[in-house]
């Protein structure tokens, strides 16, 4: 996401617990998202990364329906004992961790400043898979909230300093925040690649130098969440206007995971 900032790696709670994989060595699936399968998924609750995270980790933020799974990012009824209003809002995040293939989910971003809304697949030192390097892998798709005609790709390898960020912008033909569309990750051994609505938008080569997440060295979990940013990244994803009550929300559906498959 960020450059030299340990996003993830720093929470309260990751402290004192590591989450834990139940089977790396998962198989093809398809989650329509409509309600939360316990078995497959799990949600962040009573947490918070840190900075340059401005909102923290509630279950309640999460919610399903027949049109699919709702992450919502939401104001705490009361001030804190600064008078400042903070907020809360949902992530989603596999049991599991997975190796090459294609990983698609359709998504409906929110469009407000300072917000992102993302999907991606991580691994790092406090989610590390059996056997795993334990070092900080991610592949993302991540909407700024500030334009939602564009979508921001990313990776990092090996990186727990966050040091060497891959950042690229796609301008869409569309605002994203307005209906449905299919974003896809292909992770392959040899190249990573993205899409919008089955159609390749960026190619990753790997190579020694620069090299892609391997999954020799770590497969990776599958997550979507939606956090509010700290002022001090302001440049980056947007102003948050903290003392706006309002409520924003984010949708996905029709996830699928198809091992060894380009997403065509």
């Amino acid at each position: 996401m960020l450059n030299n900032t340990p996003l993830r790696a720093v929470c309260t709670a990751c402290i004192t617990f590591m989450f834990v994989s139940l089977d790396s060595n998962a198989t093809a699936f398809k989650d329509q998202l409509v309600n939360l399968d316990p078995a497959r998924w799990q949600v962040a609750d009573g947490w918070q990364n840190g900075y340059p995270f401005y909102s923290r980790w509630e279950s309640d933020a999460i919610s399903f329906g027949s049109k699919g799974m709702t992450i919502e990012l939401a104001p705490d009824g009361k001030l804190n004992e600064a008078g400042q209003r903070t907020y809360f809002s949902g992530e989603l995040r596999s049991h599991d961790y997975y190796s090459y293939g294609c990983y698609e989910v359709e998504m409906k971003p929110i469009k407000a400043p300072g917000v992102v809304t993302s999907f991606f697949l991580f691994a790092g030192p406090y989610d590390k898979p059996v056997g795993g390097s334990g070092k900080h892998n991610e592949i993302d798709i991540e909407f700024l909230g500030s334009n939602t005609n564009m979508v921001q790709l990313n990776f990092w390898t090996d990186d727990d300093e966050y040091a060497n960020t891959h950042e690229t912008l796609i301008f869409l033909d569309f605002d994203a925040s307005q209906q449905f569309h299919r974003y896809g990750i292909y992770w392959g051994k040899d190249f990573l690649e993205w899409f919008v609505d089955g159609k390749s938008v960026l190619k990753v080569r790997n190579n020694r130098f620069d090299p892609i997440p391997n999954a020799e060295h770590s497969k990776l979990r599958v997550m979507a969440n939606v956090w509010a940013v700290d002022h001090g990244v302001a440049n980056w994803a947007g102003r948050f206007n903290i003392d706006n009550p309002n409520r924003y929300s984010a949708r996905y559906r029709n996830f699928s995971f198809t091992p060894e498959s380009r997403c065509l």
